[in-house]
């Protein structure tokens, strides 16, 4: 399969070829010295600050964020048992650096390198980083094509990642855990304006590894490298979105996939035989913003199918019973969040740019909202994560582009097997550039 990946390259390159002969439209230019006021323009399916080439006036831009968390945990012993650091830190730095080039007034290039530390105090310490990049051609405001690796339009942190788009220190537990934010897929997307504020994108990409699932994070694992791993299968995803949530947001966006990745099993009973398994994706966000008052909900719902071969296969390659309680994923899983936020500088009618906003969120978490019969059956022992957060914080934005944060959040996992949840006062600064 990766025939399939060189194809997609050829397609970049000849459009590359074929496009660079364009003559460059009068109707994009941008006056001197209004770069600063289009800069948070956003293009459909990116974020303010990796938007940024498609409004300069330049041939190049680069641009970025970057964000530095503290977590400090209260009132027990904090989870580690999904081995995922980013749910259990206590130190982040996080920085992206978007690279944007432009061949034509049409056909841009837009590419990201973000890199990131973590640590467990002194316990565990953990460097990442990934590479963002998608070439687009701009037919006009109704139909563009985008080939690459990109963010899919599941939930809104997905696509918003930059740490301005969201007012906890950390991303929202159901688009850190049911939607592995930040996901990054090879395929082509098709994306415009239906009508003004009414945008659509549709898109093929690869699959994701089911193998690598896990019973504490769900798919999030399961993300894969694309230049490493193989095309071991396709999926289709879809959004459609109107207005900007400075204002009024709604959007539904799809995902549907073949998950399995050439996997074969080997467990007794079906050795030889390809694994199937197909992954689903339902998310729908709203927001509406009048004057000092804002309001943000977000819900997702999950699918996933061959949950019972994923376990047994797992066993059988792990080769040991301590970890047998990891590979107990959920066939259903549901997510959602609401958010209230007040700016507080709204009360002494202060007539400027900064912004103190309060916000209170509800936020409920359920990995395991249905398991497959076999688990039941079997009583197969493991613990689930119905975790439920009310977070309450302040956010100081002396500028658009600079958050100053902190919020403390009262946990509690429902599950009725769950151990006490520790809470959580989260510190933070993020700013894009």
């Amino acid at each position: 399969m990766k025939i399939v990946r060189f194809l997609i390259l050829i397609l970049s390159l000849t459009s590359l070829n074929l496009y660079a002969q364009d003559i460059e439209s009068d109707s994009t230019e941008v006056k001197k010295g209004a770069i600063e006021e289009l800069k948070y323009i956003k293009q459909p399916g990116f974020a303010n600050a990796s938007s940024k080439i498609f409004s300069s006036d330049r041939r190049y831009s680069i641009s970025g964020f970057g964000e530095i968390n503290y977590v400090n945990y209260h009132g027990g012993p904090k989870n580690t048992s999904s081995g995922e650091l980013e749910l259990y830190y206590t130190n982040l730095y996080r920085f992206g650096t978007y690279f944007g080039y432009r061949f034509t007034d049409k056909f841009i290039l837009m590419s990201e390198l973000q890199m990131e530390f973590m640590h467990d105090g002194f316990n565990k310490g953990e460097f990442d980083y990934g590479l963002e990049f998608s070439f687009d051609y701009l037919f006009n405001p109704y139909f563009n094509v985008r080939v690459g690796n990109y963010p899919l339009g599941l939930g809104f942190v997905n696509v918003n990642e930059e740490p301005i788009a969201f007012y906890t220190v950390n991303r929202p537990e159901v688009e850190r855990v049911l939607i592995p934010t930040q996901w990054l897929e090879l395929g082509v997307n098709f994306y415009g304006n239906i009508i003004e504020d009414l945008e659509y994108h549709a898109g093929v990409t690869k699959g994701m590894d089911a193998m690598a699932f896990r019973t504490g994070t769900w798919v999030r694992d399961g993300r894969t490298n694309p230049f490493h791993d193989d095309i071991g299968g396709w999926a289709v995803n879809g959004k459609l979105q109107y207005g900007h949530e400075d204002h009024v947001l709604l959007a539904l966006a799809g995902y549907y996939g073949d998950a399995s990745m050439n996997n074969t099993l080997s467990f007794e009973g079906k050795q030889g035989q390809k694994l199937e398994s197909n992954l689903g994706m339902f998310t729908a966000v709203g927001a509406y913003t009048q004057g000092p008052w804002s309001f943000f909900g977000m819900f997702m719902k999950g699918w996933l199918s061959g949950t019972e071969d994923l376990y047994k296969e797992n066993i059988q390659r792990d080769g040991s019973d301590i970890n047998q309680s990891s590979y107990v994923l959920g066939a259903e899983t549901m997510g959602y969040y609401g958010e209230v936020r007040y700016d507080l500088f709204d009360l002494f009618k202060m007539n400027t740019e900064k912004k103190l906003p309060l916000f209170v969120r509800y936020e409920v978490v359920n990995t395991h909202q249905k398991v497959d019969d076999y688990f039941v059956k079997n009583d197969i022992d493991f613990v689930g994560n119905n975790l439920e957060v009310i977070s309450v914080g302040l956010n100081f934005r002396p500028k658009k582009n600079w958050t100053f944060k902190a919020d403390y959040q009262f946990r509690n996992n429902r599950y009725e097997s769950a151990g006490e949840t520790p809470n959580q006062f989260e510190m933070g600064v993020g700013f894009i550039y």
